[in-house]
């Protein structure tokens, strides 16, 4: 009767133990991809945010300045380049608003989300998966065909313009070859550490890479058929 007890709680402590590991198992792993998530977000929030402010900064600037110089131009032909130059920046504008790069602004809220338990922790994981998810597709976005086709129809668009509606073939040319100068400069300056990070993430290395790129960045645009460019250090 007794070597019976005996067994019967040595059995229950196994089983307690082993639960107990189980546990502690979980949240190991839930804290390892925690981790993992939080920095890449991290290493990436410099970029994002440059790219994303720099961009819709010079595209508003352009913006505002083609609209304010508009009365203040003498001729035909110099207002109806700052008319393109207008609605083409103006478009790059919208979309830079309507579609952000958002990876800065993931790492701070991350940041900012509790794990004091585990359902807090399971929660904050859940949302940092979603957050990968949407970054990553963000930058798939940027870089993909589709991107491409409706910069070159914008631009195609504003040289054809100029060179048939305002019948200067050569400052139509030039029209669209600076803007898709601008345009191609943007997509590949664009952020792509969440695609390689969900990659990663995905394969279940989280082996994350501590050093931020800090790699200086050009910034072009197109003022009409004139290009302008900076370079942020």
């Amino acid at each position: 009767m007794l070597s019976s007890l005996n067994l019967r709680q040595t059995s229950l402590q196994t089983l307690t133990l082993l639960s107990l590991l189980s546990c502690t198992a979980v949240q190991a792993d839930e804290q390892a991809k925690l981790a993992f998530l939080q920095q890449q977000f991290d290493n990436s929030a410099s970029h994002s945010r440059l790219w994303q402010d720099g961009w819709f900064g010079l595209f508003a600037g352009v913006t505002a300045l083609n609209g304010i110089a508009y009365t203040q131009t003498d001729g035909e032909h110099n207002k109806y380049d700052r008319a393109v130059g207008f609605t083409t920046s103006f478009l790059g504008a919208a979309d830079m608003l309507l579609n952000p790069m958002q990876t800065h602004r993931f790492a701070e809220d991350l940041k900012a989300m509790p794990e004091t338990d585990n359902t807090a922790r399971q929660v904050k994981l859940a949302q940092a998966e979603q957050w990968l998810n949407t970054a990553a597709e963000r930058e798939i976005y940027e870089q993909s065909l589709l991107n491409h086709f409706l910069a070159g129809l914008v631009n195609g668009l504003a040289g054809l313009a100029v060179a048939y509606d305002d019948k200067r073939p050569a400052d139509g040319w030039m029209t669209f070859a600076t803007g898709m100068i601008a345009s191609e400069v943007k997509i590949y300056t664009s952020p792509q550490t969440m695609t390689a990070a969900r990659e990663q993430y995905r394969n279940g290395n989280l082996e994350a890479a501590t050093a931020k790129s800090d790699a200086p960045y050009w910034q072009v645009a197109a003022f009409g058929p004139v290009l302008s460019a900076t370079y942020h250090f």
